[in-house]
């Protein structure tokens, strides 16, 4: 059978509804205007979250090695010790190193917050992969 056939002749399971009385007519009209509200609340959202202005930022300027000194406050020599070092975030395409200032004041923010650990702090690192620790040990 084609598609055009099976549209023309509707199938007998067809699920009867129930025809709206003259007396419920009123609720049922009060309840479609609900949803077309909401509907008209949604839609208009959306047309204002669609209509945003977008804000688009210009990508962020790489720099050399002496503006990525002069940002951190380091020598340049100190900046190249780093990289060797692999401490400090770096790109280097070809020949030149270069920096995201970005990335740079994040490096610097985090370093400052780690800090020294205390001595406790280190004594519990050292202990921590030990099998017979100080702590665990018992004096008889």
């Amino acid at each position: 059978m084609n598609f055009a056939a099976r549209c023309s002749n509707p199938p007998s399971y067809r699920i009867m509804i129930e025809k709206p009385t003259f007396e419920a007519m009123p609720q049922i009209m009060a309840r479609l205007e609900e949803k077309v509200d909401a509907l008209t609340e949604t839609v208009g959202k959306l047309l204002q979250g669609a209509m945003a202005p977008m804000v688009v930022t210009a990508p962020e300027e790489m720099v050399t090695v002496k503006d990525a000194a002069s940002i951190l406050r380091l020598s340049v020599s100190r900046v190249y010790a780093l990289v060797q070092e692999g401490r400090i975030p770096c790109y280097k395409p070809g020949r030149n190193l270069l920096f995201l200032p970005s990335e740079l004041r994040k490096w610097m923010a985090e370093g400052l917050r780690k800090g020294q650990p205390s001595i406790e702090e280190q004594m519990e690192q050292m202990t921590k992969g030990m099998r017979n620790s100080a702590k665990d040990r018992r004096f008889i």
